[in-house]
């Protein structure tokens, strides 16, 4: 033979070609199904649902409000409220507060398992006021940091009663943050 391609060569290569483009295309077409699903599940989410993905990730992160930030791992996270372990103990976060989440540094080794606790803020501060605990409450939206003895805890307020026995009436909504001291 003088190496020059049968009909039936010919048609294979072109039968070869075709079943590889048709894969390509294929291929391509279901890596975009699985990017746009995967952009719908991230803007079905809430904040909550980012929170508890950082817990069980085990991720370092910051945690903006106003002018503060803290830093360190989520290890709970439940309704409004993630706590935040930090170099000064266990922060519990509002996250309807205005609170921005930063991821810092993923986590290799993973994080916690979901724990039962408060799913609110006020359940949180019912908590610490059940255990005689005093607080500190940060408010951005004043720039103020209150520290003191919890009251009461209202429906929509919780009543601090400060170091130089002034009473302060916080809206929860405003509450960043709270620790017990």
């Amino acid at each position: 033979m003088d190496g020059a391609e049968t009909p039936e060569e010919s048609l294979d290569d072109l039968g070869r070609e075709l079943r590889e483009r048709v894969g390509n295309e294929m291929r391509q077409e279901a890596e975009l199904i699985e990017q746009d699903a995967a952009t719908v599940e991230l803007r079905r989410r809430r904040l909550t649902d980012v929170a508890i993905e950082l817990v069980s990730r085990g991720d370092i992160v910051t945690v903006i409000a106003g002018d503060r930030s803290l830093r360190g791992p989520l290890t709970y996270a439940r309704g409004d409220i993630a706590s935040l372990d930090t170099a000064v103990g266990r922060v519990d976060i509002h996250l309807p507060a205005g609170v921005a989440l930063r991821i810092d540094e993923r986590s290799t080794a993973g994080g916690t398992t979901p724990r039962k606790g408060s799913d609110t803020l006020r359940a949180r501060l019912l908590e610490l006021e059940l255990g005689g605990t005093d607080i500190e409450a940060w408010v951005p939206s004043h720039g103020i940091e209150v520290r003191g003895a919890i009251v009461a805890v209202g429906k929509d307020h919780v009543l601090i009663r400060d170091r130089d026995d002034s009473e302060w009436a916080l809206l929860l909504y405003d509450i960043a943050w709270v620790r017990g001291i």
